[in-house]
């Protein structure tokens, strides 16, 4: 089965599939988790191979190169998503990590988002708040701390664009 088709199934299955440090990881609940790992094992290698190959940009029959994806994550959108998470309490390794899971992400076209990008969130790292916390149904304004970097759907979410104040040096 091609590598592509495999990460479809698992994200079905609501595993998520990255690559660190040359090793797969696989996030969601434990069944899940269990069931999708049986099913990769055999393919292990080639996963590894695909995930691991950046992103190359298809060229035109005139052999000039089309403009890039909007699904293709740049090294400034990294560099932003990194600035992003830096303001907002994370440490540069976890803002680093979020960041590439959260191209591993886009290169699966997953449309989950994690609290840390959205313009509603506010707070410190020890007292964040939702803005629309009526809207998404939760209990109350604050979030809990390891709600932040999960990825999830919400119906609350706003993307947060990057101030001048806080673009990278």
């Amino acid at each position: 089965m091609p590598p592509a088709n495999l990460l479809a199934e698992c994200q079905k299955a609501g595993v998520i599939v990255e690559l660190a440090s040359g090793a797969l990881k696989l996030k969601g609940q434990s069944d899940a988790v269990h069931f999708a790992a049986g099913m990769l094992r055999p393919f292990k290698d080639e996963l590894v191979q695909y995930l691991d190959q950046p992103i190359a940009e298809p060229l035109s029959q005139a052999g000039q190169p089309r403009q890039a994806s909007s699904t293709a994550p740049s090294d400034d959108t990294t560099c932003a998503r990194v600035t992003l998470f830096r303001g907002r309490g994370l440490n540069q390794a976890a803002a680093m990590a979020l960041a590439q899971r959260l191209t591993v992400r886009d290169q699966q076209h997953d449309e989950r988002r994690v609290c840390l990008e959205c313009a509603h969130m506010a707070g410190t790292a020890n007292a964040r708040r939702c803005g629309q916390w009526r809207q998404t149904r939760m209990k109350g304004p604050a979030m809990p701390a390891d709600l932040v970097d999960v990825l999830q759907r919400c119906r609350g979410f706003a993307i947060r664009a990057l101030r001048d104040s806080e673009a990278s040096p």
